[in-house]
């Protein structure tokens, strides 16, 4: 990523309004010559342009799934005026997120989005922010213990659900499965693997999951956890990838195994990231689940200036998911979102 990492951003905005909030009000001054992803002095929040505002986003982690809308949101923020600052902790690091966030309430920024590594952990500091009188939403994971603004972005439970449709359909109602995910306290993952498994439960008690390991959201672990899964479980059906970093890391070793095409040994798997839209091309993985995370960029900003103008919110607005497959692997981005039946 540029300069550290590219930045990150979530949503829709909504027209439906449900949450009464007042105008951003005095903040800290901001420190001098802090620098900003950008590698510019972020020397406060007044220098950003006709409404003088700063806005920050702050990644779960670095990773490449959030390189284009980060450059979404510094594009449309450089169009209105507005400065962005994009932050990431480069591990699954609560205290480096947290104190990332400290940083941005000292530098006195307008509003906050952030991606919580651990929702619990970033509560308190999340209020801490919104006592300063910073604006704060969450996108990509919620917070929900927390006094956030609004969330927006997947509904990562439904998402959840989505996927155990897809398994249902391409396992024909019955097999084993594995699963992959990657930070173990991040709640956006968690609910996915609650709606997996409930759904699974409700409609197919034939599919078992027949283990579960995490990444922590670091490529090569990823791979250590696929091939050790694989070395454990011969009789597995399908691997279900939870975040960005498993369907990749899967085909890596499909790739090794000679799997592909193999109707056998299935990779089904979350995010549209290049590397799984090929994987899918030459014949390594079968299905994806993909957010709607291309409108993040542009929405969130517009979110976070209406909180600080005193406009009313909605409080969660779910971007929805789609399954792609190579049948609508180019067309995706055009179609309507999953509604379970």
């Amino acid at each position: 990523m540029k300069n550290h990492l590219k930045r990150i951003f979530a949503g829709f905005l909504a027209a439906g309004m449900a949450l009464t909030l007042t105008a951003c009000g005095d903040k800290p001054a901001a420190k001098q010559d802090e620098p900003s992803q950008t590698g510019q002095p972020a020397d406060a929040a007044g220098d950003a342009g006709a409404d003088g505002r700063t806005f920050a986003v702050v990644f779960p982690i670095v990773h490449p799934f959030f390189e284009p809308i980060g450059v979404d949101a510094e594009e449309y923020g450089a169009e209105k005026g507005w400065k962005v600052i994009t932050k990431a902790p480069d591990s699954s690091n609560a205290q480096q997120q947290i104190e990332i966030v400290e940083n941005l309430i000292s530098m006195g920024v307008d509003g906050i989005a952030v991606g919580p590594t651990d929702p619990d952990a970033l509560a308190s500091t999340i209020d801490k922010a919104l006592e300063a009188g910073i604006k704060v939403i969450c996108f990509e994971t919620d917070s929900p213990n927390s006094k956030r603004l609004a969330y927006i972005g997947t509904d990562n439970y439904n998402a959840g659900r989505h996927m155990g449709a897809v398994i249902e359909k391409n396992l024909g109602g019955k097999g084993n499965i594995m699963i992959l995910t990657g930070l173990p306290t991040q709640m956006s993952l968690n609910e996915r693997i609650r709606g997996i498994k409930e759904y699974l439960g409700e409609k197919c008690p034939d599919i078992q999951i027949i283990d579960t390991q995490t990444s922590e959201g670091d490529a090569q672990k990823a791979v250590t956890a696929t091939e050790n899964m694989i070395q454990a479980h011969s009789d597995f059906d399908a691997i279900i990838g939870i975040d960005a970093t498993a369907g990749p890391a899967a085909v890596s070793v499909w790739k090794a195994m000679g799997w592909q095409n193999d109707p056998e040994h299935l990779i089904i798997t979350f995010d549209d990231m290049p590397d799984n839209l090929q994987g899918m091309k030459d014949g390594y993985i079968k299905a994806i689940v993909a957010q709607r995370q291309t409108s993040w960029g542009v929405s969130v900003l517009d979110l976070l200036n209406d909180l600080c103008d005193g406009k009313t919110v909605q409080d969660y607005t779910d971007t929805g998911s789609i399954e792609i497959t190579l049948d609508n692997i180019d067309t995706y981005p055009d179609e309507p979102s999953f509604v379970e039946s």
